[in-house]
């Protein structure tokens, strides 16, 4: 009898969505001076409180139908069919600068998060020094990498066990994920601002 292949199996994964909201450039180009004009000129690496949902106007509750959407097609009642959910949505506003950067940080207390990218920054520049990746770490820590950190498992993803995936922002882009998993930006180095609405969703 020949010998059969082994078959690996990829457990518990981790649900990552990247979307390109498809009416981007028309409320982008509503929300970035508005938002700029909340800023007021503030020269830190400014976040609004979280209450973007509430003066974010027509276009913030056109992101807003989205991100319910995307959330309602990534989850399911575990005795199956499909749920649609009124999601309570915490949002804020932030705008970052040259050298500024955001700390990796999971949400406790809800069950998706993500990024909506007004204005990446980089001017279409395809620069790899200019940074601020978006840094998504694993959420078991460095535990996977502790025997062996020069070792990675041969499956898609299993390089960075232990470590973290990075993905290079774009204007219009979403990143939405699970809460628990750490999301943080690596440092911007671009020379123009960067601006970006960062959410918390949680079910009824």
């Amino acid at each position: 009898m020949a010998a059969s292949k082994p078959q690996i199996r990829s457990l518990f994964a981790t649900p990552v969505c990247i979307h390109f909201h498809p009416v981007a450039q028309e409320i982008n180009a509503e929300l970035k001076p508005l938002i700029i004009a909340k800023a007021n000129g503030n020269e830190t690496n400014w976040r609004s409180d979280a209450d973007f949902e509430s003066w974010s106007g027509v276009q913030g509750q056109t992101l807003f139908r989205m991100l319910r959407d995307l959330a309602d097609g990534l989850i399911q009642p575990r005795s199956g069919g499909r749920a649609t959910l009124d999601w309570k949505i915490s949002a804020a506003a932030s705008v970052r600068r040259k050298s500024e950067y955001a700390e990796i940080a999971a949400r406790p207390g809800w069950m998706w998060s993500g990024v909506y990218y007004i204005d990446d920054g980089y001017h279409k520049s395809d620069d790899e020094s200019l940074g601020g990746e978006c840094e998504l770490a694993d959420p078991r820590g460095v535990l996977p990498a502790m025997i062996a950190p020069h070792l990675g498992y041969r499956m898609p993803g299993g390089l960075s066990a232990g470590g973290s995936e990075i993905i290079r922002p774009q204007s219009g882009m979403i990143i939405l994920h699970p809460s628990w998993l750490p999301r943080g930006e690596r440092r911007f180095d671009g020379s123009d601002k960067r601006i970006t609405v960062e959410f918390d969703m949680a079910p009824p």
